[in-house]
């Protein structure tokens, strides 16, 4: 769309598409934009994956090498992986497990969960994204004494492989390993009474460019340069409305052909500053790494001339439903 070729896209295939691959999206009803990226992308590695396997014999051998290289790309684009540390606080031994993610749902800090008397309305007051990442890795306590210690019952195991020792712990989750693109969605719906869910108003106060390396584990922050660290915005999906089952969602783009800020409503696209896109009511948030905009991206010339076509039909494209 950003190449200047076409006017407009019609997303009107593609909406079939959707409603093909993932019925619950089917129709014009009101849904949720963090949903659907998730449904969508969990069902574009799907397809990926598949080619290699169900449909081996119907795809050409030239077909599946690419297909192997979309998987890859789209993995490496959108993948990160968190590191989830479980403290020991009887012997402090530490248990580590790597965890994959395509995305990081952000919680509001507590002030803002709570709407009672004296406290300042939710629509009035700021909330840093930073303040909610730092949240997101805290260490957090877990309640009671639930946690099996691989060290307080190595001893026991050998008579008896039920852990017999419970205890108390600490949990740290931490980046382990950073995606190219990273996505952030801002958790501003909430369940309030039964079977209700209402939006935090609240404005997001987030950066330009946004430094990942507080939240990052030590291993990685050691054998990374400093630039890796570094994202630079690169489109903003707001939700406007109240309420979770209705109201609208528009996406601020940014276009890197031309260093410029799009704002798409629907069929309306509109050349927009930064300083709008900050002050929008930020859904989601996407953040391109510095060192890709560099010299890392993998464009589609580059990613076709790995495949060679064939002089007979197994050269020619395939259909998606």
């Amino acid at each position: 769309m950003w190449s200047g070729k076409w006017a407009l896209v019609s997303p009107f295939a593609m909406l079939h598409s959707v409603w093909s691959l993932i019925p619950a999206f089917r129709g014009y009803d009101q849904q949720d934009a963090q949903e659907f990226l998730c449904e969508l992308l969990h069902k574009v590695q799907q397809e990926l994956e598949s080619e290699g396997t169900t449909r081996r014999i119907l795809i050409p051998f030239s077909q599946r090498k690419l297909t192997k290289q979309v998987l890859k790309v789209v993995n490496t684009i959108f993948h990160g992986q968190l590191l989830s540390q479980v403290t020991c606080i009887s012997c402090s031994y530490k248990s580590n497990t790597i965890e994959p993610f395509w995305d990081l749902s952000l919680e509001f800090p507590e002030r803002y969960h709570c709407i009672e008397k004296g406290f300042v309305p939710l629509n009035q007051t700021e909330c840093l994204l930073t303040e909610m990442l730092a949240k997101f890795t805290e260490t957090e306590a877990l309640e009671g004494r639930v946690y099996a210690c691989d060290q307080c019952n190595s001893k026991r195991r050998k008579s008896n492989p039920k852990p017999l020792i419970l205890s108390e712990a600490r949990k740290q989750l931490m980046i382990y390993r950073l995606p190219q693109v990273l996505r952030l969605h801002l958790k501003r719906f909430r369940w309030s009474g039964r079977n209700h869910r209402e939006k935090i108003g609240v404005h997001v106060v987030f950066d330009q460019v946004l430094t990942m390396e507080p939240y990052c584990c030590r291993d990685m922050l050691s054998s990374l340069d400093k630039e890796t660290f570094a994202y630079d915005l690169s489109a903003v999906v707001m939700h406007h409305g109240k309420g979770f089952g209705s109201g609208h969602y528009t996406a601020y783009c940014y276009n890197t052909e031309g260093g410029f800020w799009v704002h798409c409503n629907d069929s309306k696209l509109n050349v927009c500053s930064v300083e709008e896109v900050c002050k929008t009511q930020a859904y989601i948030l996407f953040y391109t790494q510095r060192t890709v905009q560099g010299n890392a991206r993998i464009s589609e010339t580059q990613l076709q001339a790995q495949v060679q076509p064939s002089n007979n039909n197994e050269g020619r494209p395939r259909a998606f439903p």
